[in-house]
């Protein structure tokens, strides 16, 4: 028995293959090529070079934003002087903290400007807003006292001129004279500027400025009478982001006729281009067969290679011209629905390629799972597909947005070459990039307000565009569906 089980082992043993002692095994590993090696190092580098530029960008951006907020501006010193005839009326009664008034005029808007003087009775006040029948003042200017006034009281416009030396001012003086009540243009502890030479005041006595002479290393120098003084404005953060007047030449830097004008072209160009390049995407996606799509899409894409400045004199001389025949001469020949309109046509290829790569990367079994339940292709794209890629469509709108914000030449040609703070479309009104290349075209010097403002309305393109690219990604990352 035992010899049978022996033989049962020993032929089981020889039917089993023996394990083959494999000498000299090679590296299973996949071998280094000179070719991949290139390519992560080219990859490597350009990462470098785009942080290293983004960094500088943002240095260069940053600082010289800086010395705007920093720098100053040489204005005319000027006297209000009350005019000889009234300029409106008061329509309803004020009480004396109220500071918007109603008033009563003959034409389209209000007939004073923002910082311009006004007098109402013995009260003066400064125009800080206007509106179309009111105006925002502030009350008690010039030691006046804020009273109450009655309805029909005359409002009498302030005009404004040079206040001038009286007299001959020796280098050793250190008092200035002015004529009657026009100390309100100056403060203590600013400075002023009389040629070259830039004093700072001290005090001030009735008409009499105390000054400090040769203020900043300047040199003190004689002057004459009849000469005009200058007064420094300082350009603040909080004038620049509520500011509704953009005019560096008088001193007002409010970013906001820039920066709605730039919404308002924006918001125009994705009205056309997102329901245009989503359609084209859907059609591209889920309707054309292989052969048209072949065909349609670099027809598409030959858009994305016209030169903007090209589409720029397609708006000012096809669009243009086309609005007015519809409504008007309401439509100015700069016009922000004109560049609008355009820079919409513009965007319709890359809202369309980036809509189309997240429509085709919907798995083809959701598609064809609703068609096992009976939908139709209309109802599987709109209810199952676009659903399904909306986190890519999204980020497509909000780059498309991105692109908007930043173009140049449409803008700069056919919008409009002026700040104007309005939200009719049919009017110019100069962009934030259109300004840029508008005046950095111009003789300006270097490390001048105008110029030191170049950059500040660069970053604040620069912060938009960062914004939009962040909730592009949040987006893209909050609504990804993963399959």
């Amino acid at each position: 028995m035992q010899s049978q089980i022996d033989v049962a082992q020993q032929a089981i043993a020889g039917a089993q293959p023996r394990a083959r002692v494999i000498e000299d095994v090679p590296n299973l590993r996949k071998r280094r090529r000179f070719g991949e090696d290139a390519i992560r190092i080219i990859l490597l580098i350009c990462g470098v070079i785009s942080i290293f530029t983004t960094i500088g960008i943002v240095y260069v951006l940053g600082e010289e934003s800086l010395l705007f907020f920093q720098s100053r501006a040489w204005l005319l010193a000027k006297a209000p002087v009350v005019a000889e005839e009234a300029s409106a009326t008061l329509a309803e009664p004020i009480a004396a903290n109220e500071t918007t008034l109603t008033i009563g005029f003959e034409g389209d808007r209000v007939p004073f400007n923002n910082k311009q003087y006004i007098q109402i009775g013995n009260e003066v006040m400064q125009v800080t807003e206007r509106g179309r029948r009111t105006i925002t003042v502030n009350r008690g200017q010039d030691g006046t006292e804020a009273i109450a006034h009655t309805p029909d009281e005359a409002v009498f416009g302030m005009s404004e001129t040079q206040i001038k030396l009286t007299e001959d001012l020796s280098p050793e003086a250190t008092t200035i004279t002015l004529p009657a009540g026009y100390t309100r243009e100056f403060k203590v502890n600013e400075p002023i500027m009389l040629d070259q030479e830039t004093m700072l005041v001290t005090g001030i006595d009735g008409d009499t400025l105390t000054v400090q002479r040769g203020y900043e290393n300047t040199a003190v120098a004689a002057h004459s009478a009849g000469k005009t003084l200058e007064i420094a404005d300082a350009v603040s953060l909080t004038e620049f982001l509520t500011g509704t007047e953009w005019q560096p030449q008088i001193g007002l830097f409010g970013i906001w006729p820039l920066l709605l004008s730039t919404l308002l072209t924006s918001l125009i160009a994705l009205v056309v281009a997102v329901p245009m390049g989503l359609g084209a995407a859907i059609y591209l996606s889920e309707y054309a067969p292989r052969r048209v799509r072949s065909i349609l899409k670099p027809v598409l894409e030959i858009l994305a290679g016209v030169p903007t400045v090209v589409f720029g004199f397609f708006a000012l001389t096809f669009i243009t011209p086309g609005l007015q025949g519809i409504f008007g001469q309401e439509v100015q020949f700069y016009n922000m629905l004109s560049a609008g309109l355009v820079l919409g046509i513009l965007l319709i290829p890359l809202i369309s390629s980036i809509s189309e790569d997240a429509l085709n990367a919907v798995p083809r079994a959701l598609r064809e799972a609703s068609f096992g339940l009976g939908a139709t292709r209309l109802e599987t794209t709109v209810k199952v597909v676009l659903p399904a890629a909306i986190s890519g469509v999204l980020a497509a709108v909000i780059l498309a947005a991105s692109r908007a914000v930043g173009e140049t030449m449409i803008v700069a040609i056919a919008a409009g070459s002026g700040p104007n703070f309005t939200f009719n479309v049919f009017h110019g009104a100069e962009t934030m990039t259109g300004h840029i290349v508008r005046i950095s075209g111009g003789d300006l010097s270097y490390n001048s307000i105008d110029y030191n403002s170049i950059f500040a309305i660069g970053m604040m393109l620069f912060v938009l565009t960062l914004g939009l690219n962040l909730v592009s990604g949040w987006v893209s990352r909050r609504l990804r569906e993963a399959y």
